[in-house]
């Protein structure tokens, strides 16, 4: 996916961990609202003025003594780990350039190391300098996209009036399209001539001053490092003598550096739903097209793609509103997308069975999160509610109705087939994560064990199976997934 905003250089980006510092230039809050005033109604609209830190920050002081325990040590040994990354990495290579980088720097120690913030500051004329270089590489994006689909409205003789296209009628409309078409074209040059330009003055001066920066940074750099690893000393006297602090300041110092690593985690959990969401769309959109002689799946898709859209967008502003994080999507899932599509094309069957799966794992993911023993925050909650209650359940109804009326035979290579498409499904989805992949950490900041996961979502994929004939115990899928003892 491209990314204007995405740098070739991610700094500190340990085990494929994605970078989440970058704020969108982009503003997805009004396509939300949209969504929410056509789809949803007034009472599961969405609280979008809450406070997520404050929410966390709540959560941790009302937690009894026995589970602020059980949430810090297993938090502390993902924050010893990520220091010391952090140490080493600073020790050979110095401190990173970027903002990202220092940024995340920030995330593992206490607000009152004030040294990371001024690394933060030097760097801000360079940060002006590249964000406007990428603001001019959105609008052109955004102007050449308008301009496709002008030229193909002109090439079926379409008009759009808002949201609606009909046939193109009056000259009125067609000196309309003119004068658009004739708009973009001025302004995707003069946008191209600023860019140009700009990009031109920013390589001369990003040289300059990032010469100046490495100088001002090397000053700060031996006080960060001091900063990390007296943190780092901290938290392992904690770890040692397996107690809560009794100093009030070091007890207040280990819950803040607990609630950073909750926002990184719920950063993460964010963004692992909304890349589910989104990368569904590509694969269902090109289902409408195989399946033209299946008219109940493509009215299905039809269904889902819109629910993925609004999904989507609620989870991508959750992202950009409220942690101020953009999305990742990796390309080991745009790879599986493809094979979905591939799959889907040439065995319809297949792709519908599949498509079961992942709406069942999908569902048991948002019910489990919408639980307020295992997410804290009650945006997010809300969030996962409202969309596995209203559409995740629907989706789940009619994928089953449709494989049972179309594709349900019950011979023997049907057995066969959707048993090594389980099995491979399981263990494509689930094969790579060990305890030190970012979900998995990420559920762990919250005192979730990644079993109590794993069988959450197990069992409930085991029972919607049976609703198209397939029966497997939820022991045997997580023996599948490599994770039953």
């Amino acid at each position: 996916m491209k990314d204007s905003n995405n740098p070739a250089y991610h700094p500190l980006k340990d085990k494929g961990r994605p970078d989440y510092y970058i704020t969108p230039t982009r503003d997805f809050t009004q396509y939300t609202r949209d969504s929410e005033e056509k789809y949803w109604s007034k009472d599961t609209k969405f609280d979008w003025s809450q406070d997520i830190r404050a929410n966390l920050r709540d959560h941790l002081e009302k937690l009894d003594t026995p589970g602020l325990s059980k949430v810090a040590f297993m938090v502390i040994p993902m924050l010893i780990e990520n220091l010391e990354n952090k140490i080493s990495h600073i020790s050979h290579k110095h401190l990173p350039l970027e903002e990202d980088g220092l940024k995340d720097i920030a995330e593992t120690l206490p607000s009152e190391k004030k040294t990371i913030n001024e690394a933060i500051s030097v760097l801000s004329p360079l940060n002006e300098l590249q964000l406007s270089l990428s603001r001019l590489e959105d609008r052109l994006e955004i102007l050449n996209s308008e301009m496709v689909d002008l030229e193909e409205q002109l090439r079926l003789g379409l008009f759009r009036q808002g949201t609606e296209v009909k046939n193109l009628e009056t000259e009125a409309e067609r000196k309309t399209q003119a004068n658009e078409k004739a708009r973009l074209i001025s302004e995707i040059k003069q946008a191209q001539s600023e860019y140009a330009e700009l990009s031109s003055q920013h390589t001369t001066e990003s040289s300059r001053l990032k010469e100046q920066i490495r100088k001002d940074l090397e000053s700060i750099e031996k006080q960060v490092l001091d900063d990390l690893k007296s943190t780092r000393a901290l938290l392992q006297e904690i770890l040692k003598s397996e107690k809560l602090p009794e100093n009030p300041q070091e007890l207040a110092l280990l819950k803040e550096l607990i609630l950073k690593r909750q926002l990184t985690g719920l950063k993460d959990i964010a963004n692992h739903a909304l890349v589910v969401e989104q990368s569904a769309i590509a694969p269902l959109t090109m289902g409408i097209i195989h399946y033209k002689r299946y008219r109940e799946i493509q009215e299905a898709l039809t269904t889902f793609i819109n629910d993925e859209a609004k999904h989507s967008a609620t989870f991508r502003r959750f992202l950009v509103d409220k942690l101020q994080a953009k999305e990742y999507i990796s390309p080991k899932l745009i790879k599986g997308a493809s094979r979905y599509m591939w799959l889907a094309r040439f065995m319809p069957g297949a792709g519908l069975f599949m498509a079961v799966i992942v709406e069942a794992i999908g569902a048991a993911s948002l019910e489990f999160f919408a639980k307020e023993e295992y997410m804290p925050d009650t945006l997010f909650r809300s969030i996962c509610q409202t969309i596995s209650e209203q559409d995740e359940k629907r989706h789940m109804d009619l994928c089953v109705e449709i494989y049972n009326e179309l594709f349900r035979k019950g011979h023997g290579w049907e057995r066969f087939r959707n048993k090594m498409i389980l099995t491979k499904m399981m263990k494509s989805v689930y094969g790579d994560k060990t305890e030190d992949n970012q979900l998995i950490q990420a559920f762990r900041a919250f005192g979730v064990e990644s079993e109590t996961l794993y069988r959450h979502i197990m069992g409930q994929l085991s029972q919607q199976l049976t609703r198209v004939s397939v029966y497997v115990e939820t022991d045997r899928l997580l023996e599948i997934i490599g994770r039953k003892a």
